[in-house]
């Protein structure tokens, strides 16, 4: 018996992935911090197959709680950086140089570069993640929302002592079509 355990301690370790001992708790106390954080800056690197071919991308995006306003803006590609967008509940303004466009999004939230961003943390201050795990040293987090057009999931890692993102994978109906690396994120108390 004892040789049967040490064998799945063994793989388990291997594997660098294991089951977390409240992951209630440990949902909730992600929860809180990013919705007790005043603002949330966040640099990330998002490659999309959204469609035949992938693009890539670098956002900059900040979180401002006392308004309820995030501010992104395109870093790279350089054929479109320097894009913002002022987002302000469901409303998205795009601004480059003196323009602005007001826009609606897409029916699929949160599927897009656009709005990856803002809906990831949207799913960390308020969703209920359906599996809780650790991985590699980091806390996993795996949001599904199924809809009209299927399935979406959302896997998150975070780090362990700040709950800092650090990664994300989105996948559709099976599919993945989304990578985001994030290079700097810190919640402000």
């Amino acid at each position: 018996m004892k040789r049967i355990w040490s064998s799945l301690l063994v793989v388990s370790l291997l594997c660098g992935c294991c089951a977390v001992s409240d992951p209630t708790q440990l949902a909730a106390a992600v929860q809180e911090a990013y919705r007790g954080a005043q603002t949330i800056e966040l640099i990330s690197n998002i490659t999309s197959n959204l469609d035949e071919y992938a693009m890539e991308y670098q956002i900059q995006y900040t979180y401002h709680k006392d308004t309820n306003t995030a501010e992104l803006e395109i870093q790279k590609p350089e054929s479109v950086a320097g894009i913002r967008a002022v987002i302000a509940g469901e409303d998205y303004v795009f601004c480059y140089d003196d323009a602005e466009l007001e826009t609606a999004m897409p029916d699929k939230k949160g599927l897009t570069p656009a709005d990856v961003t803002t809906y990831l943390l949207h799913d960390l201050q308020t969703g209920v993640p359906k599996q809780v795990w650790q991985e590699n040293g980091r806390i996993a987090l795996r949001y599904e929302d199924t809809g009209e057009e299927g399935t979406a999931v959302k896997e998150v890692y975070l780090q362990p002592d700040s709950f800092a993102l650090t990664e994300a994978h989105i996948y559709t109906n099976g599919k993945q079509i989304m990578d985001c690396t994030v290079q700097h994120c810190a919640l402000q108390p």
